[in-house]
């Protein structure tokens, strides 16, 4: 392990989207669901608090792989999703 064991309550993951933006480094590919399965077990086994969140930034195309991964892993879970448009969006819904 690179960090100790300890109780870490708090988890934030900047993960790669695959939108290949210029300036980006290691997005070519998305998270899949089993890497972000696997990031979620490992920061499982590395806590000792007994209640934890986590806090994802991801695409929106991603939303499904992330509450699939955090519901195969999590007891119980509590899910918040907020949707931040980027040019490469069609956020129509959202204009006047």
């Amino acid at each position: 392990n690179i960090l100790p064991k300890k109780d870490y309550s708090l988890m934030i993951a900047d993960i790669p989207y695959g939108l290949r933006l210029a300036g980006s480094i290691n997005d070519e590919e998305p998270f899949k669901y089993n890497q972000l399965e696997r990031m979620i077990k490992d920061f499982a086994k590395l806590t000792t608090a007994p209640l934890w969140r986590i806090l994802i930034f991801h695409s929106r195309y991603q939303a499904y792989s992330i509450s699939k991964a955090l519901m195969s892993t999590c007891h119980a879970l509590e899910g918040l999703t907020w949707h931040v448009c980027t040019i490469f969006d069609n956020c129509t819904f959202l204009k006047n």
